[in-house]
């Protein structure tokens, strides 16, 4: 076949299909779903690298609900009842589920993400498809859809906006269609799973309730207007128990408390007040979202409105059909949304989570249609050229057409880690089979960021650890950042009077010490302690105060465990007999009185 007849037949396999054409779309939907499979393979093979090997957000979203495999787990934890009061009811029930089918929370949180990609790249292959009617189009969208859901931590999280990809992904391609069960059904489960995208879609409803003929108008028909009130009902409906329980730990931090606390300061737990305007509106988490630059083609997007002022010059998206309202609909609910978490800042969560991931989603979906224009472009270009000049370039334009479908199909080889998950590797199994062998009634004392994993590889409780340091409720949050300073002052100090004060106040059976806990500069390692400090610069936290810490050289009757970086303290015998409380006992019977 000859280099011309070639470029042809190339512009026809991705041209968009004359509306009432009946395409085969299953080998196109086939292909799209081979190379999800293909990145959920390499996602799966992270996830299990290692026993002890979990996502970031597991630590504070999953861990609690060991409590369907053993109830007895955690009790009396206010750290894992206040994450449990958080978590989303369809979220807390999918768990469930799995749990009594015998897949715990650790291994149901590796096996999600990989199914919800399935779920995402199907959904969004058929909404590109409605969007350009272009099957090459639909499965190169979905492609670069499938990089882009590993390329951020969010899918891999198996958290809550885990969700958000498949089921926003899914309204739209019901929204798009105009199937009123489907528009639903997808929303009941964002409200169920992530309520922040049942928001948005309503958002994305009330956008498709305005014409924009001859000038922006409402629509005259009932339908969008019976759709968009349905869809608020049914949101209420499901968001009413998951609101209910969030109120057990009281109402969320103001404004003005907020600003007086350095947790959301630049160096914070939840950096949100940053110093500057492009950090506070742009960059930080109240900010829309910085320019994205991983994958590179996510800039592409950027030449949409300009490539459509040339329909001549760029067929390929000239041909699109009325689709293209979705984007102003997608955009609008944006940012109407990010305004108002501004203005009810923490009532709706942070406002990034409004435009972040939103913003992933359409700029995915232009990214196909403007690399294919561009590509038509240069096809169009030389079939238009002189005879001579399609001889000789004709060659090197079917190269390079070639060149970049490879390169995008092949980016996630060429970068050095796909996907970009956040998972954390525990590296201390002996120190967790340890705290595992322990009753469940056990509280462990520490500063070290180990901590933060053991509540999931050991199931036990731990009084304070960074990742479940979240600032967003003062009844939950202020209380567990003094427990936080008594520890940090106690592990530091040579007082005996108050390393006994502080077991009997927290009710301490274990206390976890890093070898290198009582070093200079060890309050730099530690996330906890860097934290505490914001809260009490006078104090040093982290430091020796007075001679030796008792802590520093507990006697070695009283160590229970050790290993080359930990040493585990039973408090009770470094204690000796002069401490008159059993820490286990008398935290659950003055708690049962």
């Amino acid at each position: 076949m000859t280099t011309p007849l070639l470029l042809a037949r190339v512009r026809r396999v991705w041209a968009p299909v004359e509306p009432g054409a009946d395409p085969r779309l299953w080998p196109w939907f086939l292909c799209a779903m081979l190379y999800a499979a293909g990145c959920a393979f390499l996602a799966l093979r992270q996830a299990f690298a290692s026993e002890y090997m979990l996502a970031d957000d597991v630590r504070q979203h999953v861990f609690w609900m060991f409590r369907y495999v053993d109830p007895t787990l955690f009790p009396r934890d206010p750290i894992a009842d206040y994450f449990q009061s958080l978590a989303p009811g369809g979220f807390a029930a999918l768990y469930r589920f799995l749990a009594q089918l015998g897949i715990d929370p650790l291994l149901a949180s590796k096996l999600i993400p990989s199914a919800l990609s399935f779920i995402a790249v199907g959904y969004f292959f058929g909404l590109a498809w409605r969007f350009f009617r272009s099957p090459a189009a639909a499965t190169l969208t979905a492609i670069l859809f499938a990089q882009c859901l590993w390329l951020n931590s969010d899918l891999s999280s198996a958290t809550p906006r885990a969700f958000f990809y498949p089921l926003f992904a899914a309204f739209l391609y019901y929204h798009v269609r105009g199937s009123v069960t489907g528009v639903l059904v997808a929303i009941a489960l964002e409200a169920s799973f992530f309520p922040p995208a049942a928001l948005l879609s309503l958002g994305v409803l009330g956008w498709s309730c305005l014409r924009w003929e001859r000038g922006p108008h409402l629509a005259r028909e009932p339908r969008p207007y019976l759709l968009a009130a349905a869809a608020i009902v049914l949101t209420l409906l499901c968001l009413w128990p998951y609101l209910h329980g969030m109120r057990a730990f009281g109402p969320l931090v103001t404004f003005a408390e907020a600003k007086g606390m350095p947790e959301f300061g630049p160096e914070g737990r939840v950096p949100v007040f940053l110093p500057t305007w492009w950090g506070y509106w742009v960059g930080g988490n109240a900010g829309i979202h910085n320019l994205p630059t991983r994958p590179p083609w996510f800039l592409l997007p950027l030449l949409w409105p300009l490539l459509r002022l040339w329909p001549e010059r760029f067929p390929f998206l000239r041909a699109i059909p009325d689709g293209t309202r979705l984007v102003p609909q997608i955009i609008g609910a944006a940012l109407l949304l990010f305004a108002c978490a501004h203005v009810l800042l923490f009532r709706l969560y942070l406002p990034n989570r409004y435009t972040q991931a939103t913003t992933r989603v359409l700029l995915t979906l232009l990214a196909g249609g403007v690399i294919l224009a561009l590509l038509d472009a240069a096809i169009l270009r030389w079939s238009k050229a002189p005879n001579d000049d399609k001889s000789f370039r004709g060659p090197f334009i079917f190269s390079g057409v070639a060149l970049v479908l490879i390169l995008l199909l092949a980016y996630p080889l060429l970068i050095p880690a796909f996907p970009t998950n956040s998972y954390v590797q525990g590296n201390a199994p002996g120190l967790y089979r340890f705290f595992a062998s322990q009753p469940a009634t056990i509280r462990i004392a520490s500063v070290s960021d180990e901590a933060d994993n053991l509540p999931t590889f050991a199931r036990r409780s731990i009084i304070v650890g960074a990742e479940c340091a979240v600032p967003f409720h003062p009844a939950y949050y202020l209380p567990l950042r003094e427990r936080g300073l008594q520890i940090a002052r106690a592990q530091y100090s040579d007082d005996p009077a108050l390393l006994r004060q502080c077991v009997r106040d927290q009710q301490i059976d274990f206390w976890l010490l890093e070898r290198k806990a009582f070093t200079p500069r060890y309050h730099r390692k530690s996330r906890l302690l860097r934290q505490l400090r914001l809260v009490a610069p006078q104090e040093e936290l982290g430091l020796a105060q007075g001679e030796t810490p008792l802590l520093k050289a507990p006697p070695p009757g009283s160590i229970v465990y050790e290993d080359e970086r930990f040493i585990v303290v039973d408090v009770r015998r470094h204690l000796g007999p002069d401490e008159p409380l059993r820490a286990s006992e008398t935290f659950f019977s003055t708690r049962r009185s």
